[in-house]
């Protein structure tokens, strides 16, 4: 256990230099300028982005999934009708069984 504490703090040294060295802050070396300003909008465009992509994804395969239901049954029985295939008689009586 001791002989883990010591390589572990022996470990822990290269970390705790001093920040003086190299003006950490000091002169906006580090984290300012350009990536400060515009990171967090950059960061906004790519989230958009993905946001746009899984939306558009969700609306191409959901126009892609076969609609299925009475609501399609009545629209396909009424362009039949509309097209001569089926006399009023027959359409009537498929339109009562399909509402019903």
């Amino acid at each position: 256990m001791r002989r883990f504490a010591m390589l572990l703090a022996l470990s822990v040294q290269p970390a705790m230099a001093d920040p003086g060295e190299y003006g950490h802050m000091m002169d906006w070396g580090y984290g300012y300028g350009f990536g400060m300003m515009f990171g967090p909008v950059l960061w906004l465009i790519v989230l958009g982005l993905v946001v746009a992509g899984v939306i558009w994804l969700v609306r191409r395969f959901d126009a892609q999934a076969p609609q299925h239901g009475p609501r399609n049954a009545i629209v396909e029985l009424d362009m039949r009708f509309a097209k001569g295939e089926i006399d009023a008689e027959e359409y009537a009586a498929r339109k009562k069984l399909l509402n019903s």
